[in-house]
């Protein structure tokens, strides 16, 4: 969920709903059609977008060369974006017909996309692209009506992001992150603040993103979604997620509500995690790599998500961090397969991509990997390995009329935060409004 940091959620403006309705309104039906695909012998041009930072940009780019090396009578444009311009400009691609060939998804969009045509179903596409090597329980999570429309890149979860430097510097002990609860991460955030006279706060709050209210809603024997796609989350549960929050908040363990609104839509380098204002915050496993580049005069590390002393057991999960998928439209869908088999079956592109987009799903990368693991990426290795240890069933995928989710839930998040209304509130207001959203799209 590999995403961008938290602060995406709040960009997202109106690109889900712009492109559900664009893909509504052109009548596209489920599945596009590609089984009489054929690979070209003549020169062809491919387009291949992705979101994500510097660090994602330049091994993506070197494997786009290699892949031009291999086959050299195929061209591929390349071309990086922002988390939130991504999506805008995405929907608007769409709209007009001329989506990229080959696209990083992500799970929040890939049902609302799939099931109203725009990406191809990559099982009609299998003599260019071989998926034999990943499990079943992973790419289970890139079908929709048990079609394949992405290809799991990688596989993460929600870690504690630390800054270990700023606890050395204020001789700061952190708890025991294998048995920790929500009780001691307030407590030592609060510390942080404390020491540096609020130079540095403890903690970035969540409450605006939907990977750590689900993994918040799952340790209290709650989901977002069941099977059939229904919103089965319970009001009471986001209550105490955005009461969490704000009560780091209040006591000075987290920013004011304004200083964390100032840093929304900032580059990562920009983020305070990355300039050294919190000491703390929640973030997939695999934008690890982009922080520590981002922060090299900083030791950071990925610490297991805190739980309570009565938390569920089964509520961690692995998932894609990120999927490969291709356009239904696509003028050259063999030649985009074969740029998506060459992404997720080539050692050398594993060596390239290493962590960068989570721990490779593909069991051939991480053997591959392997020698070559930095520090960073035997971090993030590690907070997989356990969660993988203490995983339960994945949760429903994001279905049609949830695309909107993060932006719902941002926007009351932040009127959380501003005392404009309550946890209670603003969780019983979320509910209804993606409940009556997923309930519209059926």
């Amino acid at each position: 969920m590999q995403r961008q940091p938290r602060s995406r959620s709040r960009l997202l403006g109106f690109a889900a709903a712009t492109a559900i309705s664009a893909l509504a309104l052109s009548g596209c039906a489920v599945g596009g059609g590609n089984g009489d695909a054929a690979l070209s012998d003549e020169d062809v041009t491919i387009t291949f977008n992705w979101w994500g930072a510097a660090a994602r940009d330049e091994r993506t780019r070197a494997a786009i060369d290699l892949f031009q090396e291999k086959y050299p009578n195929i061209t591929v444009k390349g071309q990086s974006t922002e988390w939130g311009g991504y999506w805008d400009k995405l929907a608007t691609t769409v709209a007009g017909g001329d989506a990229p060939d080959v696209m990083q998804f992500d799970q929040l969009y890939l049902a609302s996309y799939a099931q109203r045509g725009a990406l191809a179903d990559l099982g009609a596409l299998d003599e260019f692209l071989d998926t034999s090597d990943l499990s079943a329980e992973v790419l289970d999570q890139g079908k929709v009506k048990d079609e394949l429309y992405g290809v799991p890149i990688g596989v993460g979860t929600v870690g504690l992001m630390v800054n270990r430097s700023i606890f050395e510097q204020y001789g700061i002990q952190l708890p025991d992150a294998t048995t920790w609860t929500w009780d001691e991460l307030n407590e030592v955030a609060l510390q942080v603040t404390e020491a540096s006279g609020g130079a540095v706060h403890g903690m970035s709050p969540f409450g605006g993103d939907m990977p750590t209210l689900t993994l918040w809603a799952r340790q209290h024997g709650n989901d977002i979604y069941d099977k059939e796609g229904k919103v089965i989350l319970k009001p009471e549960v986001v209550e105490s997620y955005w009461q969490y929050a704000l009560d780091q908040i209040e006591s000075g363990a987290a920013p004011s509500a304004s200083q964390l609104a100032e840093g929304n839509g900032v580059a990562i380098d920009l983020m305070d995690m990355s300039t050294g204002k919190v000491a703390m915050t929640f973030q997939p496993s695999s934008v690890l790599t982009a922080f520590q580049a981002a922060a090299p005069d900083h030791q950071l590390d990925l610490l297991p998500f805190p739980a309570a002393k009565d938390s569920s057991e089964g509520f961690q999960y692995l998932k894609p961090s990120m999927y490969w998928s291709v356009s239904s439209k696509s003028e050259h869908p063999a030649e985009a397969a074969l740029l998506v088999d060459f992404l997720t079956t080539d050692t050398e592109v594993a060596k390239l991509f290493g962590t960068e987009r989570g721990m490779p799903a593909n069991p051939d990368f991480q053997k591959a990997i392997e020698p070559d693991l930095t520090p960073t990426d035997l971090i993030v290795a590690g907070v997989v390995d356990a969660a993988r240890e203490e995983s339960g069933t994945p949760p429903a995928i994001t279905p049609v009329g949830g695309g909107d989710s993060e932006k719902i839930l941002g926007r009351y998040n932040q009127d959380v935060q501003f005392g404009k209304t309550t946890p209670k509130e603003a969780a019983e207001a979320f509910v209804a409004e993606l409940t009556k959203a997923v309930d519209d799209a059926r």
